[in-house]
């Protein structure tokens, strides 16, 4: 996230909730320039606990969002402003609703672009829920 932090690109968040800050967006990147970026040991270390680059950012589609064979970071406000449920929406249920804590309100230097209200995610462990979805248990054979 910080590779592409750091080739900022500024949007003006939700301006009724954000006062008109600007939010740094940042730049993209394709998935070999990231690559690049990182040691062997890391990539090799990647590829162990994950499956790879590739499938770390999948995992991590709050975050990430890969157009046109480039990295971006996810800009939630505009994904909301093109009338499109945001990803989240798309692919969970009310059940799982802030039961994790928002990736951008704890980690990225200017918040979560989106009110409280409107992101999908917990913005602080006060809002955060216990998961009500059961996981899938094995059958035995």
């Amino acid at each position: 996230a910080n590779l592409l932090l750091d080739r900022k690109k500024f949007n003006t968040g939700n301006s009724e909730a954000r006062s008109l800050k600007t939010w740094n967006g940042g730049g993209s990147l394709s998935l070999a320039e990231v690559a690049a970026e990182l040691n062997s040991e890391t990539l090799q270390r990647l590829k162990r606990e994950c499956g790879g680059l590739q499938t770390l950012l999948k995992n991590s589609h709050q975050v990430f969002e890969v157009l046109n064979g480039r990295i971006h970071i996810r800009d939630w406000w505009q994904e909301l402003q093109r009338g499109k449920p945001p990803e989240a929406k798309r692919n969970l249920s009310a059940a799982v609703f802030k039961t994790r804590i928002c990736w951008f309100f704890a980690h990225h230097p200017d918040g979560c672009v989106l009110p409280a209200a409107q992101c999908p995610f917990a913005h602080g462990p006060e809002e955060l829920r216990l998961s009500q979805t059961l996981k899938k248990q094995r059958q035995a054979p």
